[in-house]
């Protein structure tokens, strides 16, 4: 089995150990070869002790929802767990059907997933998680990278090309004698500078180029849609759609001076921004829909944010994990 873990490193709660353990569980259950043997195997490993039951809890309590569905491998297992232990149906039975209800897509990210990490691996600059880096080219073009993203440069004879691979860039495009075009490749299309400054984020589903100065050109990947940006505005698209355009919004060019400059923010939208920053996961209660925030926020120290945001609003950050915080209201 591998010995990756999808748990955070030096969790308070779970050892690396277990948190491995349990990973190539989750993993090996997805497979379509899952023997009874196997299932009986993986039973065996849940009864032996409180830490492999409470890492499953942990998979559950981080968005899973489940449904009630028929499948021949679910009843084994039910009737597995009847057999040996009651006491582990709320936990077992439930991490199973998440299991098989999301197996299929969940083993196509985590295949996706792997190739893009090596893509990250051998990208030409890349940043990590709450780190920024700036570069410049050599026809004077400026590049600053921001949180966890990753780039190759192309340049040639004929071009000027970029691949996003991963995350965010802010670019002010340098004069070129040769008079070759300024090209960015990103997942869901190419994006062809027509002016001097502008951002490109590459969210999970879509992307969003945000222009400061001069014109982009945007050009889907799949329908080969086209549109022309101009300065202060922005755009959200996927391969085959683009939304309408719209004003330009602040968090788009205000990063790249190291912080978040946001007014009457939803909390919620925050916290999702701040996150990006942020080494391990944040999380927030829905009772929190409703709050807002103003200021200018340092995107390198999310922790000293999260003390200033507790200061100004009616909320508590509570640790769940090393570096895994839930934001809530606090209680009267």
């Amino acid at each position: 089995m591998s010995n990756k873990s999808i748990f955070p490193e030096n969790s308070s709660h779970i050892s690396i150990e277990i948190s491995q353990q349990a990973t190539e569980w989750f993993v090996r259950l997805q497979a379509d070869d899952i023997s009874e043997q196997e299932l009986s195997e993986f039973q065996d490993w849940l009864k032996q002790d409180q830490s492999h039951q409470y890492a499953w809890q942990c998979l559950e309590q981080f968005g899973f929802s489940l449904a009630n569905i028929k499948h021949p491998l679910l009843h084994q297992a039910i009737v597995a767990v009847e057999q040996k232990d009651k006491s582990l149906w709320q936990y077992s039975l439930k991490s199973i059907i998440w299991l098989l209800v999301f197996g299929t897509s969940m083993l196509g990210l985590y295949q996706a997933e792997q190739h893009q990490l090596w893509q990250q691996w051998q990208a030409d600059y890349k940043t990590e998680v709450g780190e920024q880096r700036q570069i410049r080219l050599a026809d004077g073009s400026q590049i600053i990278l921001n949180t966890n993203t990753a780039i190759n440069i192309d340049y040639n004879t004929s071009k000027r090309k970029i691949e996003l691979i991963k995350g965010e860039i802010q670019i002010v495009v340098g004069h070129d004698a040769q008079h070759r075009p300024f090209l960015v490749q990103g997942r869901d299309g190419m994006m062809q500078d027509v002016g001097t400054h502008f951002d490109i984020r590459q969210n999970d589903q879509n992307t969003v180029v945000a222009v400061t100065e001069g014109e982009v050109q945007i050009t889907t990947l799949k329908s080969k849609e086209k549109t022309n940006l101009l300065a202060n505005q922005q755009v959200l698209f996927n391969q085959q759609t683009i939304q309408p355009i719209e004003p330009l919004h602040s968090k788009y060019s205000s990063w790249s001076s190291g912080t978040l400059n946001v007014y009457k923010m939803p909390l919620t939208e925050f916290i999702t921004e701040l996150d990006r920053y942020h080494r391990g996961k944040l999380r927030y209660d829905h009772n929190i829909a409703g709050l807002e925030v103003s200021g200018v926020f340092p995107v390198q120290d999310s922790e000293k944010v999260l003390h200033s945001l507790e200061q100004q609003l009616p909320i508590k950050v509570e640790s769940e994990f090393y570096y895994w915080k839930k934001i809530s209201l606090k209680e009267n």
